[in-house]
């Protein structure tokens, strides 16, 4: 099957930023990476004769949340960010290497800062989740 970009430019660029493997993945991936790495989303404007792609290399953070994350809170954010689903604490725990009590302290910090959102039936459900809001 023959590949192409629609776009060479666009596609050239995004492989040279490292953005995509290889040309002509898509718009999708470039959204998708760019969320993964916390980037705000391009910006996509196609008319009938054009086709307008913004890369932005800001964060998805405002500058106050960055500034009140807590000390290693970026780890568990990248864990989030590489999930395509809500991990419980438990699988954070695991996969930061972190002990409960740090990784729920961090949590909590993040959720009071309004970066991750939990989500369960009751304060002590044991199968609550964590997420990043989309």
């Amino acid at each position: 099957m023959a590949r192409y970009a629609r776009n060479p430019r666009i596609a050239r660029v995004c492989s040279d930023l490292g953005i995509t493997q290889e040309r002509g993945e898509g718009i999708r991936r470039m959204f998708d990476e760019m969320r993964l790495v916390g980037l705000v989303d391009p910006e996509y404007h196609q008319t009938s004769g054009s086709v307008r792609l913004t890369l932005t290399a800001l964060s998805r953070l405002s500058p106050e949340q960055q500034a009140a994350l807590p000390r290693g809170a970026e780890e568990i954010l990248a864990v989030l960010r590489h999930r395509e689903h809500p991990l419980g604490t438990g699988e954070l725990v695991e996969a930061t290497g972190r002990s409960r009590p740090w990784v729920r302290a961090q949590l909590e910090e993040l959720r009071a800062s309004g970066v991750v959102h939990w989500e369960g039936k009751s304060p002590r459900d044991p199968r609550a989740t964590w997420s990043l809001p989309r």
